[in-house]
């Protein structure tokens, strides 16, 4: 039976205050300033690689990788030489060059993307990922922008584009109604066991809800639920006793 409006605004209520309790969610900056060229090719590349492995792990990767390949005075640098590369070298270079270790687990898919997405950079911004951002507010066009970007798709690309508003370099504040969240594992499993939305359906089923009950900021219900999935409403096994959601959540589908 669908859970009724006023139980799945109440979800909502509860996501938001929880969100309230993440360290940064709620500083945002007032100020935007510009990327240095270094900042901006780490955050590209961890945008990239931040899937299928704990977050820390993509981000420290993309900063290892550009300072292997890359000049942290010429933003074009990492591009370039991902883009000249020799196949059999990169694929070397993934699997190996992060300490002996690859720098992600689907180092293959990367070996074959990276060169592409380097192209598509050095074609369309003149290899400065900056020039996807810079002097735009139209939250939709920069992540279209991002979305186009081979190894990024959809769902990175929303989480980008909160990403740099957060920092203040997408409108800041007034983006907020533009926001969405990035419909993973961890958020639809919360949106679907809180009753948000009906059991298996899609990513963009999880955007509607988002934009239905927080319509001046979707993806303020992305982290808390995010985190809620991470840490306590596991695939097996959840410990509904001590989420954060326990007094409001419908738990659809959890054998207790």
């Amino acid at each position: 039976m669908p859970t009724s409006t006023r139980k799945r605004q109440g979800v909502a209520k509860a996501l938001r205050c929880y969100a309230r309790s993440l360290a940064g969610w709620t500083r945002w900056s007032s100020k935007s300033t510009r990327m240095r060229p270094d900042a901006a090719n780490e955050f590209l590349l961890g945008v990239m690689f931040d899937r299928s492995v704990p977050w820390e792990r993509a981000w420290d990767a993309a900063k290892w990788m550009c300072s292997s390949i890359g000049d942290p005075q010429d933003v074009t640098s990492v591009w370039q030489a991902l883009a000249r590369m020799e196949p059999p070298r990169l694929r070397g270079f993934l699997r190996y060059g992060y300490g002996g270790y690859a720098f992600h687990r689907h180092y293959k898919t990367f070996a074959r993307l990276l060169p592409r997405a380097a192209e598509h950079i050095l074609e369309h911004y003149q290899g400065d990922p900056r020039r996807i951002w810079n002097n735009q507010k139209d939250v939709n066009e920069v992540r279209s922008r991002l979305d186009s970007i081979p190894t990024i798709g959809p769902g990175l690309a929303r989480m980008a584009v909160f990403g740099l508003a957060h920092r203040g370099r997408l409108g800041g504040k007034k983006a907020r109604r533009h926001l969405e969240p990035k419909p993973d594992v961890h958020v639809r499993r919360v949106f679907q066991r809180a009753g948000l939305i009906e059991p298996g359906a899609s990513a963009m089923a999880v955007i509607q809800a988002a934009r239905d009950l927080a319509p001046d900021f979707p993806a303020s219900l992305d982290a808390p639920a995010w985190d809620i999935g991470h840490t306590w409403c596991r695939p097996s096994r959840p410990n509904c006793g001590e989420c954060p959601l326990s007094a409001v959540c419908p738990r659809v589908r959890i054998d207790q």
